[in-house]
């Protein structure tokens, strides 16, 4: 008597490779969440190393439009290197979460964003402390850029 083959083997085969197609493929391919937070990291890695010039780069135009360069690479090295006497620090990121119909300020326009919150720790002259900020993340020209929130009596 012959034994028939089974048809069972070829469809768990394409199950397998169209199961291992689909993780890699979402695993290759990073979510708008990932990307915004890989935004972020590279932000306060670049403030870390000093690096202002390049983190004011990753500021959304609007911000770049509230404080020029000069500025904003004075202040940041005069504040948290000078003024704290912290050589650098430390930072942890909350997962992001998205934001729809999200602005800057009242009269700002309307962004959808990925919230996060960054909370750096200090070890300097007055001590060990840690300073929170809450970090917005859009799209913009292709590019994810980094915002902050002027609203007054808002938190997170």
């Amino acid at each position: 008597m012959r034994r028939r083959r089974s048809s069972v083997t070829p469809f768990l085969l394409a199950s397998f490779v169209l199961v291992a197609g689909v993780i890699l493929l979402f695993t290759l391919i990073p979510s708008d969440a990932r990307q915004a937070e890989k935004a972020v990291e590279l932000f306060y890695t670049l403030e870390q190393e000093g690096k202002f010039a390049s983190s004011w780069e990753l500021l959304h135009s609007s911000m770049h439009n509230r404080f020029s360069r000069e500025n904003y690479i004075q202040d940041r090295s005069h504040v948290f290197i000078n003024h704290f006497g912290a050589d650098s620090f430390r930072f942890i990121l909350t997962k992001p979460k998205k934001v729809e119909d999200w602005k800057k300020h009242e009269e700002a326009e309307v962004m959808d964003v990925y919230h996060l919150t960054a909370t750096k720790k200090y070890h300097g002259k007055y001590g060990y402390f840690e300073f929170v900020q809450y970090v917005y993340v859009t799209e913009e020209e292709g590019e994810w850029r980094i915002l902050w929130d002027y609203n007054e009596d808002k938190g997170a």
